[in-house]
């Protein structure tokens, strides 16, 4: 409810999960099931202060801004044995998943304040199932930008012919001023290291070494 609720205010908010990192916060968005909140997690083990989980809500102009969620990430046992995440972190999430509620056990990995949007990563796994393919991040053209973000906004009331105005023109900003990015992942646990080197090295305008 609190995405719609976001929405309702006159604000916008992505399907998306997202972390801060020392060039800005990055954002992981794409369908359920995608991997954002794990991928999110592998970077929170790492030392970079989570922002939100599901619900990225925006704000400014000039500058996009991100607005804090909550201390938590909502992950499947797979994924928990995966990251190796300890079991005194989990708390469960409600009657109807059986996900639960990771927290890791330091404040520092929570990010409590606005902080500017530096990407945002469309999340999509790769069609091959080797273990040997590697994370890939590919440009977007302008439109093709802006429709992924119409499509992981959340929105309350399809009907209302304003609100849909406002959004657009939001996520349209939103689009011109922070890199939209398709973000290509292996389907394999052991490639997350693999990928949130790629990211990083991405948020630097580094090249990959080969």
């Amino acid at each position: 409810m609190l995405p719609l609720v976001v929405n309702l205010r006159g604000r916008d908010a992505l399907h998306a999960t997202a972390v801060a990192t020392r060039w800005g916060v990055c954002a992981f968005t794409g369908p359920a099931g995608s991997g954002k909140s794990t991928l999110a997690a592998s970077f929170v083990l790492f030392g970079h202060p989570l922002v939100c989980d599901d619900c990225l809500a925006l704000s400014g102009n000039r500058a996009i801004m991100t607005l804090p969620g909550y201390p938590g990430l909502r992950l499947w046992d797979d994924s928990i044995r995966a990251l190796g995440a300890s079991s005194r972190n989990l708390k469960p999430v409600a009657q109807y998943t059986t996900k639960s509620r990771w927290q890791n056990s330091r404040h520092s990995d929570f990010c409590s304040t606005k902080r500017k949007l530096a990407r945002i990563y469309l999340l999509e796994r790769a069609r091959s199932n080797k273990r040997s393919a590697r994370a890939l991040i590919e440009e977007l053209a302008p439109g093709e930008a802006i429709m992924g973000l119409v499509q992981v906004a959340y929105r309350l009331d399809i009907t209302d012919r304003e609100m849909m105005r406002r959004q657009f023109q939001f996520l349209s900003s939103v689009a011109e001023r922070v890199p939209v990015k398709r973000l290509i992942v292996p389907n394999d646990f052991s490639a997350l290291s693999a990928v949130r080197l790629a990211v990083l090295y991405d948020l630097s305008n580094r090249s990959l070494p080969c």
